[in-house]
Formats: structure tokens, sequence, C-alpha cells
């Protein structure tokens, strides 16, 4: 009997896939991060750490897009949108975790770190204010959420105010990974290169988002006193 030959169809895919995402995404990219010659492939544990952010960021950009489209009706969504906000947490801690860990690891000189390379000069200089306007809208949402307007219309208008400043520093950095990010989750999707860890890179996402659902779930257990002004 002929050995049969591996099934080479999905990894072709796979291999398109990236060189399409490639094609039309690095000019837009290098708008922000200039002509870029990083490579994807790195040491095991740094394209590891890599991949991992990678994922989670594409997954937060959808949910960040779903929690955008209910501002267009807030007073309508407000439950869906409170429910979107807590189930943001567990997946953005888990984010800030897996930068933090490169950030350090970097700056304390790991090899393996340092010979990757660190990120373009913009996207570092918008990586800290990211963080800060990220905490600081999720902060004073879930404050609103808590209190309402128990304690004045200051924390609503920091809402406002640290979300018109996040939406334009995470247009920087959404445009500055719109190329490697994707590359980076679709080779951990399809294994190739295969990079140790990749279940539990996923389990990591997965409790991150379970535990997401279980704060959502908070919004049916307790009425929040934001939504008495508007129910007059």
């Amino acid at each position: 009997m002929e050995p049969v030959s591996p099934p080479v169809e999905e990894a072709s895919v796979a291999d398109r896939l990236d060189a399409s995402i490639h094609s039309w995404a690095a000019p837009l990219s290098e708008l922000v991060t200039g002509p870029s010659h990083r490579r994807l492939d790195a040491a095991p544990r740094v394209e590891a750490n890599a991949r991992l952010t990678a994922t989670i960021g594409i997954v937060l950009l959808l949910l960040f897009a779903a929690e955008g489209i209910t501002v267009l009706s807030i007073h309508r969504l407000l439950p869906l949108h409170d429910a979107i906000g807590l189930l943001l947490i567990p997946p953005v801690l888990l984010k800030m975790a897996s930068t933090g860990r490169r950030f350090a690891a970097y700056y304390l000189g790991d090899r393996e770190y340092r010979a990757a390379g660190p990120p373009p000069i913009l996207l570092r200089l918008a990586g800290p204010l990211v963080v800060i306007l990220t905490a600081a809208l999720l902060g004073t949402g879930v404050e609103l959420w808590l209190f309402g307007p128990r304690f004045g219309s200051l924390w609503l208008t920091a809402h406002k105010a640290s979300f018109v400043l996040w939406l334009g520093v995470m247009a920087i950095h959404v445009l500055g990974h719109l190329e490697r990010a994707p590359r980076l989750a679709l080779r951990d999707l399809a294994g190739r290169p295969a990079v140790a860890g990749s279940g539990r890179r996923r389990a990591w996402l997965a409790a991150s988002l379970l535990m997401g659902l279980a704060l959502a779930a908070a919004v049916l257990l307790y009425h929040s006193p934001f939504m008495a002004p508007l129910e007059h």
C-alpha cells in the first residue's frame, strides 16, 4: 500500500491568506510604522507571546467595535453597552499582561526579546497612552454603572473625554498593527509554523472571555442607578 500524503490544502489556504493580508495591510501599517523590516518569526517564547497578544488584540477590536455600535443608540442599548464593557475587562487585563511581559523582558535585557527588537517608535509612544486611556475608559464606565450620578457629572464627563482621546490613540495603534496582528493570529490558528503552547494560549483567551461573560451577567442582576435618569 502506498503511503498517504498529508493534506496540504489547509496550509496552502492559510499561506495565501497570509500573503493577501501582507499585500494590502502593509502599506497602511507603514503609514504609522514607516518601512518595517521586522520579521514575524522570532525565538519560540517570544513569538508565542506575540501570537497571544495578537489574537487577544483582534478579539478586543471586535468587542470594542460592538461597544461602539451601542453608542449610536445609547439610551436604548445602555444595558448591552454596560454588559460589553464588563465583558471587556478580563481580556483587556490579559492583553496588558502579555504586552507587559514583552515590555519588561525587553527593558530588563532578556537576550531573545532584545534580539526581536522593539516596536516602531510611534507605537512605543502610543502604547502607554493606550493602556492609560483604556483603564480610564473602563474604570469610569464601571463607576457610572455602579453609582450612576451619585457623585456628580464629573465621572460622565471623564468617561466621554477618555473615549474621545482613546479613539484617537487607538486609531494609531490599530493601524500600526494592521498587518502583523492578523498574520500572527492566523499563523497560530493554522499552526504554521508550529509554536509550542498553542493550547495554553487558547485556554488563556477562553478563560478571559468566560470571566468576562460572568461579569457581563451582573447586568442582569444589578439595576444600575445610571439607568434611572434615562428611564424618566
